[in-house]
């Protein structure tokens, strides 16, 4: 079930984290990065520039990210408890094969261990960088918002996710893939995706990612506003990410 904490807003700061945790990912990095070229941005210049998703051995290492400074927008949707007391906020486009892969094989256990137990509330923020379809997609994410299917929306077309750019995140289709959601009204939210009522929401979220440096999907900060974020990059391991939580949790 979603949350939604309105007005309220996550400050990553240029506190430094107290503690002095290095994590080596292991990975031999075999290929899974996948490049893009964003023809996005040419067709609608306000969307921003970034132009990769991330695999899972993108990066040797999780990077600290106290000289980062921004606040994710107040419309941003939650899972987990308001008063969970660390927060895991995911950059991710619904067409990104990574953050299909964490959202198959991570993000269950972390919803387990740590979401679903209080611990952690999880933000996702989606940006458009693939191609059109993820555009489509996207706004169509707000239209289910309207429903309170905000996260019903996100795992369905997660579990169901397409080929990249094969035209399976036309409004048609999206349209005929949310039919399968439960309790949502299928003629409300083609209206919605017809009239285009998030197409600035979508370029905001999405510029908005590119203005704080992010330069590929999946991308995830852990942490909270007292002791600083921690950025890590790429679809990794739950042991990653146990690793960054447990050592913020000592600490709170």
């Amino acid at each position: 079930m979603s949350n939604e904490n309105p007005g309220r807003t996550i400050s990553i700061t240029k506190t430094t984290i107290i503690f002095g945790v290095v994590l080596l990912v292991l990975g031999y990095f075999i290929g899974n990065t996948i490049p893009i070229t964003s023809n996005i941005a040419k067709q609608q210049p306000n969307i921003g520039m970034i132009t990769s998703t991330v695999g899972q051995d993108d990066t040797s290492t999780t990077k600290f990210a106290g000289s980062v400074n921004f606040d994710v927008p107040s419309i941003a949707k939650f899972r987990g408890s308001e008063s969970a007391r660390l927060n895991l906020v995911e950059f991710g486009d619904y067409q990104c094969p990574f953050c299909e892969k964490f959202f198959k094989e991570t993000e269950p256990i972390l919803a387990k261990e740590y979401i679903d137990a209080g611990k952690v509330k999880f933000y996702f923020l989606d940006v458009s960088i693939v191609g059109p379809d993820s555009i489509i997609l996207a706004q169509a994410s707000w239209c289910a918002n309207d429903q309170d299917k905000y996260y019903e929306y996100h795992d369905y077309v997660y579990a169901n996710q397409g080929q990249e750019n094969s035209g399976w995140g036309t409004p048609d289709k999206v349209k005929n893939l949310v039919k399968n959601i439960s309790g949502i009204d299928i003629e409300k939210f083609g209206q919605c995706l017809d009239s285009k009522k998030y197409e600035s929401r979508s370029q905001q979220l999405t510029s908005f990612a590119n203005q704080i440096g992010l330069t590929g999907t999946p991308t995830m900060f852990v942490g909270n506003s007292e002791l600083g974020y921690t950025k890590i990059t790429g679809a990794q391991p739950y042991s990653v990410f146990k690793q960054v939580i447990d050592k913020y949790l000592e600490q709170t």
